[in-house]
């Protein structure tokens, strides 16, 4: 006989050489033995889980010489044809090429007849999945009641593609994937009966490829037994299966946490020259990143973290350099990324480009990042707490000296302070504008012309106001009550209008607007009407010093409202006072060695 790979070689003979599936036989086990045998049952689960040899193990439990029996013996004639597949009692179907309604009424003739050499006539339809709707149908009635001596074993990937009148005239058994652990120790085993040593990240390693198939590793194994012979260890799993080596993801974290884009984009050069893949190298990253995270955030990583002591040590040595926050935004990145990849058709650029981002990762100012950050200030607050507390009694003594001081004193004389820059303010910014109101009304159509080009809507409203006087390089437009709404839509547009202004006048001014009957403006072509004398003449445009006039009412009018803001500035003062007097404040300003600049009500 020629050479039998490893994996058909190694088949489970028995329930107990089943690995992972522990539910699955215990249930199995307890049927033969109570006599509970079902006529139809469902496989369902991964590829290389074991649903086929469990049910190759189960026909030679029921048609042993021995049987029924939970310990079939493997050298009965039964056996031997079963495990060799030429009994003509245990019938196995590909449903994949033998899928439609023909092979179905053929088998429905077939199952009359009694077995010949066992006591069951086991029908395994592996792919159950693939048969047609008609095939289904056809085969409908015999599962649901098909003759004592018929068995039906469906065993499938995909159970939800099964007609829903199919499951519900069978056993289901879900398979489950299988652990690295499992896998492990099933490689170590059959590595010791064909004389093989290999070490223990190399068995890690194939487990972890083989993402929950026995089959598939298994015949890994087989593959780097040909390459490396008897002698494996993780540098011959990593050629034969193209993987990346743990020092180049340990080596691309520590570029990241440097912020080395140079040295990252010469680790990208050299994964491409030793004929790497590259979706499969950023594959390997998101999982190296993601075992960084679960080493931090986790206290016991068994279960978690499928590789052998000394990477788990490795992983905790460089988990420390990187933050919770940062390892979630580097592995969205990442996974961005390799999204990106499978539709780009340069994947090289793609790579360095994202790891250029990576290394010049800033400070995430994302609501989580931020309160992230938070967090941190506090756990510090809270666990470095105050060095000194003379300091503090030295600080209090000082607040005790501000106290005293005569606060109303300080407030007025910074009010008027304010107010004496204002009124310069004021007189520089109208010495600036010596435009008078009759220029003004013989400006005005040129201006109401350019809006009416611009925004024919707002000129239908502006002309609907009345032009009245100057106000601090404020145009004053009147409006009678019944146009309220072109009063509004006016105080919309203010900026737009305020910017056109500007254009034809060539200084910048603002409109306001105003109703009928506002005692403060007359409707006289003048400036401003406070019922004094003093602006008796405006209509007559004589040359009157308008700054002078503007200035006296600013001030009177700042005085009036002198008392109003000393107060309001008193009350700011003391609040400033009683929120740099609370504990917590005053605890953060000593840890921090800071101040308060300003204090924002909410």
């Amino acid at each position: 006989m020629g050479y039998l790979s490893l994996y058909r070689k190694w088949r489970p003979q028995n329930f107990n050489d089943i690995v992972g599936q522990k539910n699955v036989v215990q249930t199995l086990k307890n049927a033969i033995e109570l006599d509970r045998i079902a006529h139809a049952y469902l496989f369902c689960g991964p590829r290389g889980t074991g649903k086929t040899s469990t049910a190759k193990i189960l026909a030679k439990a029921l048609n042993c010489v021995d049987g029924p029996t939970i310990l079939p013996c493997g050298d009965c004639e039964v056996c031997q044809k079963i495990q060799s597949n030429n009994s003509v009692d245990v019938i196995e179907i590909d449903a994949a090429s033998n899928r439609g309604i023909d092979e179905i009424r053929e088998l429905r003739e077939k199952v009359k007849f009694f077995p010949t050499e066992g006591n069951y006539k086991v029908y395994i339809i592996d792919e159950a999945h693939m048969l047609t709707k008609e095939a289904f149908n056809a085969l409908l009635k015999t599962l649901e009641e098909p003759p004592e001596h018929v068995i039906f074993i469906l065993a499938t990937t995909e159970p939800h593609a099964l007609l829903p009148t199919i499951l519900s005239r069978c056993q289901r058994f879900d398979f489950s994937r299988l652990s690295v652990n499992n896998i492990v120790s099933r490689l170590r085993f059959i590595c010791k009966q064909e004389e093989v040593k290999i070490s223990d990240e190399a068995a890690m390693a194939i487990g972890r490829s083989a993402e929950g198939g026995m089959r598939d590793a298994i015949s890994i194994l087989d593959q780097v037994i040909s390459y490396s012979g008897n002698q494996i260890n993780i540098d011959d799993v990593t050629t034969v299966l193209g993987l990346v080596d743990e020092k180049v993801l340990l080596e691309m974290v520590e570029v990241i946490v440097n912020k080395e884009s140079d040295k990252g984009l010469k680790l990208i050069k050299d994964v491409i020259n030793q004929g790497k893949d590259i979706q499969q190298f950023v594959n390997s990253l998101i999982n190296h990143f993601r075992n960084l995270l679960i080493n931090k955030e986790c206290r016991e990583t068994e279960g978690l973290l499928d590789l052998p002591n000394e990477q788990i040590d490795r992983i905790k040595s460089q988990s420390v350099q990187l933050t919770t926050a940062e390892l979630l935004r580097l592995i969205n990145l990442l996974i961005d990324l390799e999204s990106d990849l499978k539709k780009s058709n340069q994947p090289r650029i793609l790579l360095e480009m994202g790891v250029l981002k990576l290394t010049k990762l800033k400070i995430d100012s994302s609501k989580a990042g931020i309160i992230d950050r938070l967090n941190k200030v506090e756990e510090m607050v809270q666990t470095k707490g105050i060095k000194s507390k003379q300091k503090v009694k030295k600080k209090m003594n000082e607040v005790d000296k501000v106290k005293e001081k005569p606060v109303k004193e300080k407030i007025k004389e910074k009010s008027k302070e304010e107010v004496v820059n204002q009124q310069n303010k004021t007189i520089d910014s109208s010495s600036k504008s010596n435009l008078s109101f009759s220029d003004l009304k013989k400006k005005w159509p040129d201006i109401l012309e350019y809006i009416r080009k611009k925004e024919p809507m707002t000129h239908a409203v502006l002309r609907e106001g009345e032009l009245i006087a100057i106000d601090n390089n404020k145009i004053i437009l009147e409006f009678s009550k019944s146009k309220s709404f072109h009063k509004d839509s006016v105080d919309r547009k203010k900026e737009a209008i305020n910017n056109v202004i500007q254009k034809v006048l060539g200084i910048k001014m603002k409109v306001k607007t105003i109703f009928s009957g506002n005692n403060i403006y007359s409707k006289s072509d003048n400036k401003i009407d406070n019922g004094s004398s003093e602006n008796s003449n405006y209509a007559n445009d004589e040359p009157i010093n308008q700054d002078e006039i503007q200035s006296k009412q600013q001030v009177k009018q700042n005085d009036q409202s002198l008392e109003i803001k000393s107060a309001d500035l008193e009350n700011e003062e003391k609040e400033d006072f009683e929120v740099k007097e609370e504990p917590l404040v005053k605890e953060v300003l000593e840890v921090f060695d800071g101040e308060v600049l300003k204090v924002k009500q909410d």
